[in-house]
């Protein structure tokens, strides 16, 4: 029997890893596992972009919130002319769709007005005139409300057919009643407000008109 030669050097740095005497080169660094050609690199999650709604279907002008109906209701009766807010609205936004909340069953759950609001002013504390009057005005200047921001009521408008919680959730596919606030999307900016020539099919003057009101606090600003 011939005598058995030994390895090479070359041949004694592989290691035999198949039954078919092949040989791979071990990995240089202590610890560092060796690659398995069969295994599948699993996708990262969150790489995949939502197929869900994206900026661009969003009104940038408008923006829902919610509202209880005893200050929707004065501001519809021109006793309260600005809105009151924690949060600052960025510069444009220039509506505000209220969604009236239903309060122990005061209110009707719904998307029920629209609000127009300039697009540049909100006033801080201090700043809000004090003629015409209006609810809450006064408290606001004093530093008395928890509200930081202010917002001119210019137009109020009703929508003829609301948006009850039920269309947001279903037909909307809005999660539920607005916490904060939120853009419109556009499927329900064109719905229910839209372009001029067919507003008046969808929306209605919000202002009341009773007896006994001041004529002094009807121009609001």
């Amino acid at each position: 029997m011939a005598p058995s030669r030994p390895l090479s050097a070359k041949q004694s740095s592989l290691t035999q890893t198949t039954l078919n005497g092949s040989f791979v080169q071990p990995s240089s660094r202590k610890g560092t596992p060796i690659s398995d050609p069969r295994r599948i690199s699993k996708p990262s999650r969150g790489t995949t972009k939502s197929a869900g709604r994206t900026n661009s279907n969003r009104i940038h002008t408008d923006v829902l919130l919610s509202i209880k109906p005893e200050h929707l209701t004065n501001i519809a009766n021109r006793r309260k002319n600005h809105e009151y807010r924690k949060y600052k609205l960025a510069e444009g936004v220039s509506r505000l769709w209220f969604y009236e909340t239903r309060d122990g069953g005061r209110g009707r759950a719904s998307i029920t007005h629209i609000a127009v609001i300039p697009g540049s002013i909100r006033y801080t504390p201090g700043f809000v005139p004090t003629e015409p009057f209006g609810i809450g005005n006064e408290d606001f200047n004093a530093g008395l409300k928890e509200s930081k921001y202010g917002y001119p009521i210019l137009e109020l408008h009703e929508l003829i057919h609301p948006v009850t919680l039920t269309e947001m959730k279903t037909r909307w596919k809005m999660g539920g009643a607005p916490m904060g606030w939120q853009y419109v999307e556009r499927d329900l900016w064109q719905d229910r407000w839209g372009e001029n020539k067919d507003r008046s099919a969808k929306v209605r003057n919000g202002f009341k008109n009773f007896e006994g009101h001041d004529s002094k606090e009807d121009h609001i600003p």
